[in-house]
């Protein structure tokens, strides 16, 4: 079968579009490391000393970025700088004195720690928000003022914008033993942070914490604090505060107090094992002014393992000490919980 010239030629153009759209689409991005290996993938993205490398034979794996010596990306990528000037790039060669980053302006020297983020998400660029949180629910087993079986709730809400964030959470736990209460306490801390550097910040915080069995049916705490974040990012959270609360306390039978405290925080995760596991320790305490004996400290320590889909598993141990705690009532109550959750 003979084809004539315009067919021959229609044949050749759709051959040669179809060869191009699929040396397109094999096009990949390229690491050259220091070792001079190179991977094939998609540039995700870079935050805190670690870069994000989607392979088709591995999935998403992580690389030092002090060991990456150049990339090269098949789109744009996305450089915000600590100044908070956004360029956009397709190479990166790396040295021990910094980067140089190919720009439409020609080549531009960038210093390490000039780079915050390749590729950063919308609200660390000043739009929007990212909402994050988590919900549990566990079997306990206490020991101290009271010693049963209970169910508990928790959960925590995180808003985090640019230059700001708010962190709602709260606890509930309740066990009853035919129609008798015998365990009643729950605890709600919001807390607002406005970040006035990328590690400073300040805000304010109110707090509620009550505790039938205590004897305490309800302590409001309030007041400012100052704190520092040194680290932020999927892999690793630390960060600590202090802060000037006032206090009150309502107890059920001891007589009611309000006084004026040194309050103090510390939140801490990270992910180990290739993100399998998460180490998380939780740690809010006051002082009074004045009476050293009057210490309260609340702690969780544990361990959370990622199931799927944001179903989650956790162990964890929650210390509470009462310093003030009426006479009768212990000062240090120990739960121990198996919590199963989900979190997005």
């Amino acid at each position: 079968m003979l084809l004539g010239r315009n067919n021959v030629h229609t044949i050749i153009m759709a051959a040669a579009l179809l060869g191009a759209l699929f040396a397109k689409t094999a096009v990949a991005d390229t690491l050259i490391m220091q070792d001079g290996s190179r991977l094939n993938g998609e540039v995700v993205r870079q935050e805190g000393g670690s870069l994000e490398f989607s392979t088709p034979y591995a999935g998403v794996i992580k690389v030092q970025w002090a060991q990456v010596s150049e990339v090269v990306t098949d789109k744009p990528m996305e450089l915000y700088l600590g100044n908070k000037e956004l360029i956009t790039t397709q190479r990166i060669t790396r040295s021990d004195s910094g980067m140089s980053v190919d720009t439409t302006a020609g080549a531009r020297q960038l210093a390490d720690a000039e780079l915050a983020y390749i590729n950063p998400d919308k609200w660390q660029r000043g739009e929007g928000y990212k909402l994050a949180g988590r919900v549990n629910f566990g079997l306990d087993f206490q020991e101290g003022n009271t010693e049963k079986e209970e169910i508990g709730l928790d959960g925590e809400v995180r808003v985090r914008r640019q230059h700001d964030r708010l962190n709602v959470a709260g606890q509930f736990e309740k066990d009853k033993s035919g129609n008798l209460t015998t365990a009643e306490n729950w605890l709600l801390r919001s807390k607002y942070d406005y970040f006035v550097s990328d590690k400073w910040y300040y805000g304010g915080q109110l707090n509620f914490e009550h505790d039938e069995f205590a004897d305490l049916n309800l302590r409001t705490a309030f007041g400012p604090h100052v704190g520092y974040q040194f680290y932020e990012s999927k892999a690793l959270n630390l960060g600590v505060d202090a802060s000037l609360l006032y206090v009150i306390d309502d107890f059920n039978v001891a007589r009611d107090d309000e006084y004026s405290a040194l309050g103090w925080s510390v939140d801490f995760d990270k992910l180990v094992f290739g993100e399998r596991i998460q180490v998380y320790h939780r740690h809010n305490g006051l002082l009074e002014l004045g009476e050293a004996e009057n210490v309260v400290v609340n702690s969780w320590t544990g361990l959370r393992f990622p199931l799927y889909a944001g179903v989650l598993a956790s162990t964890e141990v929650q210390a509470d000490y009462d310093g003030g705690a009426p006479a009768g009532i212990d000062k240090v109550d120990t739960i121990y919980r198996l919590k199963l959750g989900y979190q997005w």
